[in-house]
This record gives structure tokens, C-alpha cells and sequence, in this order.
């Protein structure tokens, strides 16, 4: 099973407020008020587009660290995975690097039921140094005699841990706007980047992401999950769910610090699918 997050709980910590004096839709969705942003957007902007059907997706919204729950969905760090088996491996013999992992228990509702209950991703950087899958493997809930910290390969790209807290939401892929122009105007206030509004930017299950590049939903098959690249919010509290202090002084912008999570290009995603066959697919984009 997976961490939850209590939307309604956090969206009465953070209503919905101007930020670097205006409202805008945040273009990652890592920390609490990412999402909560987000909802409470959609209810301002409800009569601004033609949302269309809803289709339900799990997004994650981030821990900081390993979990105690070995196989809750995360990225980078420690995987669910047998002690004993050999580690996947580039041709040139380099270690791959876990990037993700997902739990789909669930899920199962929404992209039905899989190989295994949890998804390992690994890869690394490519030739131009992008972080990109190169090798999946599915394993069952159950196992106990799993590969402890000290027998991860050392040399293998450095990712630093984050875990994931299930909320499911609804995203509308087929939303049309209402309004002219580039932004929403509500109450005479302009809200900036409405294309983060309709389908959610961030780590999910689902049919229904985020599509950074008109070309990402090309990929064989059905979309399965998606990886999103690791921004906590600068400001304010609850960078993570589990970190109450602000990552940084109102006046600082320390990205330095962010250094060690996963970043995806320009912080760009990763797509999976899965086609009927049950391969999997994926495919990388950046702004």
C-alpha cells in the first residue's frame, strides 16, 4: 500500500493566496500546497472552460527520505527488491540507478491489474546527459529478504530519495477554454499559466497526465505512470509533507540545495505505457 494525503485536510492549511503577487498554476506538483494550489484554482476557474469527461489519477505528492514502507511508490534511494538478484546493468557493465518506483495496489481500479504490485525504473544519464528508463522489472507484495543499503552498487548515478503520498484526483485531458487570450481573468486578476489547471504535472498512475510536448502521448500502447522531476517549493511551510520548515528564507533562492534529486532536463518527465502485449514503453520530454 501507499502513503496517503488528505486533500481536504491541507487544503484548509493553504487556501488559495497570491504568491510573488499573483495566483498562478504551479508548473510541478512535489510539496502540499502544489496541489492544494491546484484545486483550489479549478474551483475559481470553473466557469472558464468546458472541462469535459473526468478521468481519475493517483498523483503523489512528496516525502522527504526513505520510507519505512519499502514498497510505497518513491523516487531514487533503496528499491523493493530481492537481496540476491543481480543488479541491471548498462551495456558497458555501469550500474543502472533506481529512478522510480510505483505501487499499484491502488490503482488497479483505475489501470487495471498488472504483472506485479510494484514497478522498478532504472537508467540513468544518456549521451546527452539526460536522465532517461532503460529497464523495468515488476515484483509481487511479500518479499522479505530485501537488498539493504550497503549492497548497492557505489557507482551507479546518485538520486536522493523522496516517497510519495497517494492522492486521487481527477484530471480533465479533454478541458477547452472559455477565455481569449493567454490567461483567465477572475475578479480582475490575471492567472498565470492555466495549462498546469486542466491535467496534473507531477509523479502519478493513471491514464491522464501532463503532456509537456504535444508528441508525449504518442507512445505505444496506454499511458501507465509518469514520472515527474523532484521542485519543492522554495517558500513557505511544508516543502515536504514531512518537513513543517520553509527550504528557504523569503529573500533566498537556494537551488544549490535542491541538488541530488531527480531532475529530467529542463525539469521535464518521463512517460511510461504499457502496451497489449504488457510491454512497457517510456519515453522522456523537457520544456
Amino acid at each position: 500500500m501507499n502513503y496517503e494525503f488528505d486533500l481536504q485536510m491541507w487544503m484548509d492549511r493553504f487556501p488559495l493566496t497570491e504568491r510573488y503577487g499573483h495566483l498562478s498554476g504551479e508548473p510541478i506538483i512535489t510539496s502540499p500546497n502544489d496541489l492544494c494550489n491546484r484545486e483550489w484554482l479549478r474551483q475559481l476557474l470553473e466557469d472558464k472552460y468546458t472541462w469535459g469527461a473526468p478521468v481519475p489519477v493517483d498523483i503523489f505528492v512528496m516525502s522527504r527520505g526513505e520510507p519505512e514502507n519499502r514498497a510505497a511508490t518513491k523516487i531514487g534511494g533503496l528499491p523493493y527488491r530481492p537481496a540476491g538478484t543481480a543488479w541491471p546493468k548498462f551495456k558497458s557493465g555501469a550500474p543502472m540507478a533506481l529512478i522510480a518506483q510505483f505501487n499499484f495496489t491502488n490503482s488497479v481500479d483505475i489501470v487495471g491489474k498488472q504483472r506485479g504490485d510494484v514497478l522498478l525504473a532504472f537508467g540513468g544519464e544518456d549521451e546527452d546527459g539526460l536522465i532517461n528508463v532503460a529497464h523495468f522489472e515488476w515484483h509481487r507484495l511479500g518479499l522479505t529478504d530485501l537488498i539493504r543499503s550497503e549492497q548497492m552498487p557505489d557507482d551507479c548515478l546518485k538520486i536522493l530519495p523522496c516517497y510519495g503520498n497517494r492522492c486521487r484526483v481527477m484530471s480533465y485531458p479533454d478541458a477547452k477554454r472559455k477565455f481569449e487570450g493567454m490567461h483567465p481573468v477572475v475578479d480582475g486578476k490575471e492567472i498565470l499559466s492555466p495549462q498546469f489547471v486542466a491535467t496534473l504535472n507531477g509523479t502519478q498512475i493513471g491514464r491522464a497526465p501532463y503532456y509537456v510536448q504535444a508528441s508525449d502521448s504518442r507512445l505505444p500502447g496506454r499511458p501507465l505512470c509518469c514520472i515527474s522531476s523532484v521542485q519543492p517549493a522554495m517558500h513557505g511551510p511544508y516543502p515536504w509533507v514531512n518537513v513543517a520548515e520553509p527550504h528557504c528564507k523569503p529573500d533566498d533562492w537556494d537551488f544549490g540545495s535542491l541538488d541530488g534529486y531527480l531532475m529530467i532536463g529542463d525539469a521535464g518527465s518521463i512517460y511510461i505505457s504499457i502496451d497489449r502485449f504488457g510491454r512497457l514503453h517510456s519515453g522522456l520530454s523537457c520544456f
